[in-house]
């Protein structure tokens, strides 16, 4: 069988079914894509297990000290160990054991590859013959195209609507940490069966998310699929669908992939946090949804992160121009896990520690494990030459006033985060961390 477009004797556009190569039948084409059933639900009201995560406060964790927390009963966990456990979380931990087996090099135009950055780069080939090899090469030869995927599934699961925003935002931010200009979306909707009154409010309000952050982001959507009614049987034959997962693949133009950016730092370097701060309270940095919750207290509940588009523009915006202008030589996101996740990231993917002091004192009313692992978005961590300070802050100044800090330094084997008054809070070697972060798939899929 097959489809093959044509025209009708009015010249009108037609599709031909084949089957066995003779035609089976013919249907205007206009009955595919402007005449094609529209059936109208009346969205179903927020359900109640979504309700109950809502209400949900940070409040209700036990209390956390400089040293740690005591998540459960007799069993205090340090900063330094939490850190350990999230970094080898399948959500969080390097994805090498799966990448390696495939082949992800295109003809040697892949410029950055899988794990080196928050998304990867090709370069585009030429369509004309090469100059001169002593030659100047003309300027498009030097562009390119970033492409990454992304979403929280948890965060669409607790609010359908703030984590499809969410989605779309995540991977905007991927791109720019690399260089490179949000273009386009491609979507993959993963949900359960839409006959329920759950599912259906999962996908209608995912769909609303979306729709609302490609416009904010001037992304359109140009093209996708959908994969309903993915469900299983639990233990008593009641279908148990999975968390709505609506896959936002984006792409992104690179000018000259020789200015790039990746997640590893140079020794030496200066480490910047852009966007939210280190101190800020807000509804766009919270533990709700995180993997922290999820995985040290066994809690998936909380209001997921909320997207602040305004602050994504800019923050966005500013780290491009830094990699493009040659000042930022590092980004990363601060996604899952948090600021100290992405830390940690830096230093395994680079080998170089970092040294980090935190605006805060051991006095702080601040939540520490909302400092260290909390998530959300209008967030990039940075890092530039000490060479470039002045003419970088500079830039801040102009273009992201009053939402950036300056943390740190690169140096040493280790990543040490500590307060103003010289408390430490982690303190852990790169190789220690490395370990966690890069060989946990392999351990839990070939044990």
């Amino acid at each position: 069988g097959g489809l093959v477009a044509g025209r009708g004797e009015l010249a009108e556009p037609i599709v031909r079914i084949l089957f066995q190569g003779a035609i089976a039948a013919e249907i205007p084409a206009t009955a595919l894509a402007d005449n094609t059933p529209i059936y109208h639900r009346t969205l179903p009201p927020v359900p109640e297990y979504a309700r109950q995560a809502w209400e949900w406060h940070e409040t209700q964790l036990p209390t956390c000290t400089v040293a740690g927390i005591q998540p459960h009963a007799a069993q205090f966990r340090p900063w330094n160990q939490i850190l350990l456990d999230l970094l080898e979380t399948p959500t969080i931990a390097s994805k090498r054991w799966i990448y390696r087996q495939y082949d992800h090099q295109v003809q040697n135009n892949t410029v950055v590859v899988p794990g080196a950055a928050d998304a990867a780069i090709i370069r585009l080939r030429p369509q004309e013959s090469l100059p001169e090899r002593d030659a100047t090469p003309p300027s498009h030869y030097t562009a390119g195209v970033a492409a990454t995927v992304d979403c929280n599934p948890r965060y669409v699961y607790l609010h359908p609507y703030e984590g499809a925003k969410m989605a779309v935002a995540e991977a905007a931010r991927n791109l720019s940490c690399v260089g490179a200009e949000p273009l386009a979306v491609t979507d993959n909707l993963n949900f359960g069966s839409p006959e329920t009154a759950i599912g259906y409010w999962q996908l209608a309000e995912a769909c609303r998310g979306l729709a609302e952050a490609c416009q904010a982001l001037d992304a359109p959507v140009t093209g996708g699929n959908v994969s309903l009614y993915n469900e299983t049987l639990d233990a008593n034959g009641k279908p148990q669908a999975i968390y709505p997962t609506p896959v936002v693949g984006m792409v992104g133009l690179v000018a000259d992939v020789t200015r790039r950016a990746g997640q590893a730092w140079q020794a030496g370097h200066l480490i910047y946090l852009l966007g939210f701060g280190v101190e800020d309270s807000t509804p766009a940095l919270t533990l709700g949804g995180s993997e922290y919750l999820a995985s040290i207290h066994r809690t998936v509940a909380g209001m997921p992160p909320l997207v602040d588009f305004e602050m994504e523009r800019c923050v966005q915006a500013v780290c491009r121009t830094g990699i493009q202008q040659g000042w930022v030589r590092s980004a990363h996101d601060c996604a899952e896990g948090g600021l100290a996740i992405a830390l940690a990231e830096s230093c395994v993917v680079s080998q170089v520690g970092a040294m980090i002091q935190l605006p805060l004192s051991a006095a702080t009313t601040l939540r520490l494990d909302r400092v260290l692992f909390g998530e959300g978005g209008g967030r990039i961590l940075v890092s530039i030459d000490p060479g470039d300070r002045a003419t970088w802050e500079s830039t801040l100044h102009n273009q992201l006033p009053a939402a950036w800090q300056w943390l740190g330094t690169v140096e040493l084997d280790r990543l040490q985060i500590r307060t103003t008054d010289n408390l430490s809070l982690i303190d852990l070697e790169v190789n220690q961390m490395g370990d966690r972060w890069l060989h946990s798939l392999e351990r839990r899929l070939t044990a």
